[in-house]
């Protein structure tokens, strides 16, 4: 059985860093915006209590978040020891493809939650515009929007990272 090539990292002492702060921001922004999301709830005049569950976009971006949280959380271990160790924990290209493509499909999949979470707010507001109860509601689902922006913004740093790491192959 041939043996796979192994990967030599390239020196680059702010490389490991980089990857593990915007990891860290990238988990800490998911958390508070899902936490955000799932308990901002707002109560109607017939009594019938609206959450993320109504509207399918909050679903899908919650879905999202997940998704992300998820996929971050598994990665943080080894860009801790990335970082404490200065060399990977598995030094081999198949490892340094998987966060290429799992970094980049987490960036594309934050970015459609961001478009998502922006545009329904913005037209659920214009529709809701009388009701103080859901303006609210609204304003408070573009905090947990922006957070999410910024969880989508550290997931394309860790993203560019791995890119260069991929690019760098020996």
């Amino acid at each position: 059985m041939s043996q796979l090539p192994q990967y030599e990292e390239p020196k680059a002492p702010k490389l490991p860093l980089t990857i593990l702060v915007s990891r860290v921001v990238t988990l800490a922004a998911l958390v508070v915006s899902v936490v955000i999301l799932k308990t901002n709830k707002v109560t109607s005049d017939v009594y019938r209590t609206f959450t993320y569950k109504d509207i399918c976009s909050y679903k899908y971006i919650m879905f999202a978040m997940v998704i992300g949280f998820a996929y971050t959380l598994s990665q943080i271990p080894f860009a801790v020891y990335y970082l404490m160790m200065g060399k990977r924990l598995i030094n081999h290209y198949k490892l340094l493809q998987y966060d290429f493509y799992g970094d980049k499909f987490l960036s594309y999949l934050l970015a459609t939650a961001v478009g998502a979470a922006f545009g329904v707010t913005a037209d659920l507001k214009k529709t809701n515009e009388s009701r103080e109860k859901f303006n609210n509601y609204f304003q408070i689902a573009y905090i947990s929007a922006g957070f999410l922006l910024i969880g989508f913004l550290s997931s394309v740093v860790s993203s560019s990272a791995s890119s260069f790491a991929i690019s760098k192959r020996g």
